[in-house]
Parts: C-alpha cells; structure tokens; sequence
C-alpha cells in the first residue's frame, strides 16, 4: 500500500511540472503573439534618401493638362534635427499648387527595386505642412495612369505616422474610382504622392520612410 501511495504522489508531481511547463509556453506564445499584433513586424523598409531600393523619383504636374502647378525635390542626406525627421536624411518635396487653366495638382513617382515580401500593413514617416496628401502605389496588373491611393492628413511642422491597411486603398484614375481586385501589398511596384482637392498655394512634404509590416 506504501509503494502504491508513493508511486502516485511521485506521478502527480510529474504531471504537475508538465501542465506547469505548458502553461509557460502557451503565455510566452501569447505575449508573443500580442507585440506583433501591437507593434508590428517589419518586412522591409524603404528611406526614400537612400538609392538602395528606388530609382530617381519622376514629377509629374498638372502641366500634362495645360496647368501651370509647379514641384521639385530636394535630396537632403544630412539631419536637420531630432524633432524634424530622422537622421538617415530625408527628400523635400514641395511647390506650388495653382487652379489656373483647370490645373490643380503635383506630384512625384518612384519605382521600387526590391521585392516587397507579403505584408498586411504599412507605415509612412513624414514632416508636412498641415495639407492632405495622397500615397499613391501601382502594380503591375493596373493601366497607365491608376493607381491604388489613399489620403493621409499632415501635422504643419510635426513628424507623424501613418498607418494603412489594404482596405485604406482604393483603386482610381484621374480621381475617378475603377473596378480593380483589393491591393496587395507584395504586388507593388511604383510609389508616389500627390497634392490636389484645390489645395491651391505652396506646399511642403518632407519625406522619411516607408515600412512594410508583416503583422496588422
């Protein structure tokens, strides 16, 4: 009876440590599974300073259409300061933006590289100037001139952080939404912005960088 009772006691303590171990590995995967979740996982990353991932951006105004808009870029490889943008550089889009002769928009385009692996989330960091903007992505499945787009709000003389999702995206040409399939992120291969919605006088955008989450 002795050795049976204590055959017993020494099979719970065992089972015990086992159900112990599992309970830490199943909170570990929890915890685990929440940072990614919060945070996000980065796939890849793109500064849009640096010619690692995208050939020279392109500007196209409205002067296509008889406008008289007018935009440059300015490639800036040195910091300005903690609080403006980050310290690999940024590029400076800006101009202005004029109504006349049925115009009324700027941008600019860069064709990406690198593959951009699977992703459900994207984050852009920019300086603006309190204007709306659109981020405007194309694949290879869409025609000449649609694009994916969508619209992001800017903080005058404030960096911020902009989250997008693929439902955040909706296909368009010339502002006029078209039939498409949801984007996918892993498809994309141009990048660019744009300023319209007669947001008429100068503007200012200061590119940092864009980031391919893997993770909602």
């Amino acid at each position: 009876m002795i050795g049976l009772s204590t055959k017993s006691n020494q099979h719970f303590t065992s089972s015990g440590g086992l159900f112990a171990f599992v309970v830490k590995c199943l909170f570990a995967i929890a915890v685990y599974g929440f940072l990614l979740s919060s945070f996000g996982s980065r796939a890849m990353e793109i500064q849009f300073a640096s010619s690692d991932k995208l050939t020279p951006a392109r500007i196209s105004n409205d002067s296509v259409m008889g406008g008289i808009s007018s935009s440059q870029i300015e490639i800036n490889h040195s910091a300005t300061t903690k609080a403006d943008i980050n310290s690999s550089g940024h590029v400076h889009f800006s101009g202005q933006v004029s109504l006349e002769n049925n115009g009324g928009f700027a941008s600019m385009e860069y064709q990406i590289t690198s593959s951009i692996p699977a992703t459900k989330q994207v984050k852009l960091t920019v300086l603006g100037d309190g204007k709306q903007y659109q981020l405007r992505f194309k694949t290879s499945e869409l025609s000449f001139g649609e694009a994916y787009v969508a619209n992001f709000e800017t903080t005058k003389g404030q960096v911020t952080e902009h989250l997008f999702s693929q439902t955040d995206f909706a296909a368009q040409f010339r502002g006029r939404s078209i039939n498409a399939p949801t984007i996918e992120f892993n498809n994309v291969n141009r990048v660019g912005f744009l300023i319209a919605n007669k947001q008429a006088g100068a503007f200012s955008l200061q590119l940092d960088s864009i980031e391919f989450e893997e993770h909602d």
